[in-house]
C-alpha cells in the first residue's frame, strides 16, 4: 500500500472484504473516491462521499460492538503516528532497521525472514533485537568452551544495550516534542485521543471490563486516559515504585447498588491496560520490573533512574 496516496482502509458491518479509499483532492470539503481496484455494494464507482457517508456505517456497527459482553482493543503504532501528526504536522520517527557492527547481514537476513513468518515483508528493529538476543544468547554458550566466542558475545551485548538507549530516547524525544508544540494543536490532538479511547471505554456496569492491549512503548494512552479521568488496571502494585504483579489479575473495582441485592456492579470509567512490548517507563530492577514516574514531556530519563540507584547501563523496556 502506497502510504503517499494517503490510502484509507474500512471493513465493518457486511461488508465481505476490506474497501480502499483515497482523498479525491487536497480541496475542502473533505471528499473521498474509490481507488481502482477496490468496490462494494453501498458506494458506486466513480461516486465521491463524504465522512458523513462512512459515519453512517461505523457508528451503528461500533456502538452494538461497543456494548457486547467481552471486549478487548488492540492499539498499535497508527495511533501515535496520527496523534503526532495532528499536534506537530510531522511524522514521528519509526522502528526503522539498524547495523550492527558484528553480524549485521547475518541478522538482517534472520529478521526479515522472523517478519516474513510473521505475515510482514520486511524485518523492522524489533525483529532486529530479537535476533540479535537468540544470537547473543548462542553466542554466550559457545563462549563456554571458546574465548573468541565470548569475545564476541560480550560486543554484540554491549551493542543491544546500547540500541535500546538510543530507542529509548528518540520515544522520549517523541513524547518531548508533542509535549511541547502550541497548546491549541496540543489540545486538538488530545481531543481526538480521548473521544477514541472513550467511544470504547464508555461501557455500562454491566459489561466486562474494556481491555487494552497495545504493543506502543510511549505513553500516549496513558495520557490520554489521565485527561479523560479512566482509571488503568496495568498489574503494578503500589504507588512509589509500582512494581509489576503478574499473578494478580483479578483485582476490580466494584460497588454495590442501593436497594439492589445480588453481585456487585463494575465501577465505570476503569479499563484493564497491557503493554505487550513493554514501556518507556519500565525498568528491570533487581529482578523486578518497576515503573518510574517519568513525566509525560520529560527531556531526559537520567534523574530517574538516579533515583533507583542505578544507570543507564541497567535501562531497559
Amino acid at each position: 500500500m502506497n502510504q503517499q496516496e494517503n490510502i484509507q482502509i474500512l471493513k465493518c458491518r457486511d461488508d465481505p472484504k476490506p474497501i480502499f479509499f483515497k482523498k479525491e483532492s487536497d480541496h475542502t470539503p473533505l471528499q473521498f473516491v474509490l481507488t481502482e481496484d477496490s468496490g462494494c455494494s453501498w458506494i458506486k464507482k466513480d461516486e465521491t462521499f463524504g465522512p458523513e457517508k462512512i459515519r453512517s456505517r461505523v457508528e451503528p456497527w461500533l456502538t452494538a460492538l461497543c456494548q457486547s459482553e467481552h471486549l478487548s482493543l488492540l492499539i498499535g503504532a497508527g495511533l501515535s503516528y496520527a496523534v503526532y501528526d495532528l499536534a506537530t504536522g510531522n511524522k514521528p520517527p519509526g522502528m526503522t532497521t539498524v547495523t550492527f557492527e558484528d553480524f549485521d547481514a547475518l541478522i538482517q537476513k534472520a529478521a526479515k525472514k522472523s517478519a516474513q513468518l510473521a505475515g510482514r515483508e520486511g524485518g523492522n528493529f524489533e525483529d532486529q533485537i530479537r535476533v540479535a538476543n537468540e544470537l547473543l544468547l548462542g553466542l554466550e554458550i559457545l563462549g563456554l568452551e571458546k574465548d573468541t566466542e565470548l569475545s564476541k558475545a560480550k560486543s554484540l551485548k554491549e551493542k543491544i544495550s546500547s540500541l535500546l538507549k538510543e530507542f529509548a530516547e528518540i520515544i522520549l524525544k517523541q513524547e518531548h516534542d508533542l509535549f511541547n508544540t502550541p497548546k491549541e494543536k496540543l489540545e486538538c490532538a488530545f481531543n481526538y485521543l480521548v473521544s477514541f479511547l472513550m467511544s470504547f471505554a464508555s461501557r455500562t456496569g454491566t459489561r466486562d471490563r474494556l481491555h487494552i492491549f497495545t504493543t506502543n512503548y510511549d505513553r500516549l494512552i496513558e495520557a490520554g486516559a489521565d485527561i479523560a479521568g479512566l482509571y488503568l488496571i496495568d498489574r503494578f502494585v503500589g504507588f512509589l515504585s509500582p512494581i509489576f504483579r503478574s499473578s494478580r489479575l483479578n483485582i476490580d473495582l466494584h460497588y454495590n447498588p442501593p436497594g439492589i441485592r445480588g453481585e456487585p456492579r463494575y465501577v465505570e470509567g476503569v479499563v484493564r491496560f497491557t503493554k505487550l512490548h513493554g514501556s518507556l517507563d519500565w525498568i528491570d530492577c533487581d529482578k523486578n520490573i518497576r515503573r518510574l514516574g517519568i513525566p509525560f514531556g520529560a527531556a531526559t530519563i537520567e534523574p530517574y533512574l538516579q533515583i533507583l540507584g542505578t544507570d543507564l547501563e541497567a535501562f531497559a523496556l
